[in-house]
C-alpha cells in the first residue's frame, strides 16, 4: 500500500457535524444575547479552532472567549453529541484499513474529549492509534503542529503519511507539513474550493480512499 499512516480531520470527514456545530453556535450566542447569526459564516468557519470561530463569526474578545468556550463545550458534549453520525461507508472503510495494519489518527480542532466520546458511541474509536485534539498543539490548522506531533510521536515520515480532510485548512495542514493530501467533497468545502488548494488527491466517497492508499 501507498500510505502507512492515514491521518483524518473529523468535522465534515469523518461525521456529519455541521448541524450539531450551528445549533451550539446559536446556543451560545443566544446565551451571550448576539443577534443576527450568520449561520452561513459559521458553516465556513467549520475546521477552524473555537477561538477563531468566536473571534470571526461572533467578534468577541479574549474574556467572552473563554466564557462562550465553556458554554459551548457543556451543551455540545452533554446535547449535541446525539446528533452525530459517521458518513456513510466510514466506519467500514476505517476497519479495512486497520485490518490491513494501517495507522489511523485524527487530527481535529475539536476538543479530544468530544471527539473520543463521539469515536466510542460510534464503535470506532478501538480502530486509532492516536487521537489529536485542539488542545494537543500550540499552534492551531492549518499550522502543521498536530500532523508533525503524530508523526514525531510514532516515527512516521512523511512520505508515508496521507492527511484526509473536507476544508482547505486540512489540505493546508498537511502541505505545510509535506505530507500528501485528499480533499473530500461531501463535507464543508466544495470541490472548486478544495481544488483552489491543490491537493494530491480528491475524492466523493469515504470509501474510494481504498482506490488511493
Amino acid at each position: 500500500m501507498a500510505y502507512k499512516t492515514l491521518i483524518f480531520d473529523f468535522d465534515g470527514t469523518l461525521a456529519d457535524t455541521q448541524q450539531s456545530i450551528i445549533q451550539t453556535m446559536r446556543f451560545v450566542g443566544e446565551h451571550l444575547n448576539i443577534k443576527n447569526i450568520d449561520e452561513a459564516l459559521i458553516k465556513s468557519l467549520i475546521g477552524l479552532p473555537l477561538k477563531s470561530t468566536f473571534e470571526k463569526a461572533f467578534s468577541l474578545d479574549e474574556k467572552a472567549i473563554q466564557e462562550a468556550t465553556i458554554i459551548y463545550r457543556k451543551h455540545y458534549n452533554e446535547i449535541a453529541i446525539d446528533a452525530i453520525s459517521l458518513f456513510e461507508g466510514v466506519k467500514e472503510t476505517l476497519a479495512f484499513f486497520h485490518g490491513k495494519g494501517i495507522n489511523l489518527a485524527v487530527a481535529s480542532s475539536k476538543g479530544r474529549e468530544a471527539l473520543i466520546k463521539i469515536l466510542q458511541k460510534q464503535n470506532v474509536y478501538e480502530l486509532f492509534t492516536f487521537i489529536g485534539g485542539e488542545e494537543d498543539a500550540k499552534n492551531k490548522k492549518p499550522a502543521p503542529d498536530i500532523v508533525n506531533l503524530i508523526m514525531d510521536k510514532f516515527n512516521y515520515n512523511p512520505e508515508e503519511c496521507l492527511v484526509i480532510g473536507d476544508t482547505v485548512f486540512d489540505i493546508e495542514m498537511g502541505q505545510r507539513a509535506f505530507v500528501d493530501t485528499c480533499g473530500i467533497t461531501y463535507g464543508n468545502n466544495t470541490e472548486d474550493e478544495l481544488k483552489k488548494q491543490k491537493p494530491n488527491y480528491i475524492i466523493n466517497s469515504f470509501n474510494e480512499l481504498k482506490d488511493i492508499v
